[in-house]
């Protein structure tokens, strides 16, 4: 009497585990594809690195010798790269941070010898804007750095930094505004100072000769 109905509780427990298992199976899916597709949704929202600034930039040429000078990024803190081809090939590239900026780049040959020298005239970011020089000697397989020391004696007297450099015949002059005692640093009232430096024989530091100050100058 009491077989049909053990059957039928059988048969409704079978299709209940069964129920049950194409459920779990189905949740697994589910949850499977969630986990797949969220690498996706993570590379499509990736930042773009931004672009570098180029703040300085300037090609010479001296002979068989080809020069880029470039400065990148913004504000006070920079960074200087100075790259060297000979005859279409690498040379030498420098780089280095700058606290400051690039206000021009000359290729010399100061000392008449048979290697041109590349000079990269900087202005420091401070308020006193002092000028700095960044030098180099190049050869067949390399470079020498160029020096330029610090003002001595009655060249130094009154300066203050604000320089501003240029190549005359086979001199550098560097040109600066001389400040009274009492001058403030946005007002000097001595008028402006050049000094002439010149590179000598095969020497790589530049030497201080004269210097003349005009009173007239503002």
């Amino acid at each position: 009497m009491f077989r049909p109905t053990t059957t039928a509780a059988r048969g409704a427990a079978s299709l209940a585990s069964a129920s049950l298992f194409i459920c779990l199976l189905s949740s697994c899916d589910s949850q499977r594809s969630t986990i797949e597709s969220t690498p996706e949704l993570s590379q499509s929202s990736a930042p773009t690195a931004p672009a570098t600034t180029v703040s300085f930039r300037k090609e010479l040429a001296a002979d068989d010798l080809r020069f880029l000078v470039q400065t990148t990024g913004e504000g006070s803190s920079r960074q200087l790269s100075v790259r060297a081809e000979k005859n279409g090939r690498e040379l030498t590239t420098t780089t280095q941070a700058l606290d400051g900026t690039v206000t021009d780049a000359v290729v010399t040959n100061l000392n008449e010898d048979k290697y041109p020298e590349l000079l990269v005239f900087v202005r420091d970011a401070g308020t006193g804007s002092y000028g700095q020089l960044v030098g180099y000697e190049f050869m067949n397989q390399g470079r020498k750095p160029v020096a330029l020391p610090a003002l001595r004696g009655k060249a130094a007297t009154g300066y203050q930094g604000h320089d501003e450099f240029r190549i005359e015949g086979r001199e550098l002059l560097r040109t600066f505004p001389v400040f009274q005692e009492a001058d403030a640093n946005c007002c000097p009232s001595g008028g402006k100072r050049t000094v002439r430096y010149q590179l000598a024989g095969t020497g790589l530091t530049f030497q201080q000769l004269t210097f003349a100050d005009d009173l007239s100058a503002k």
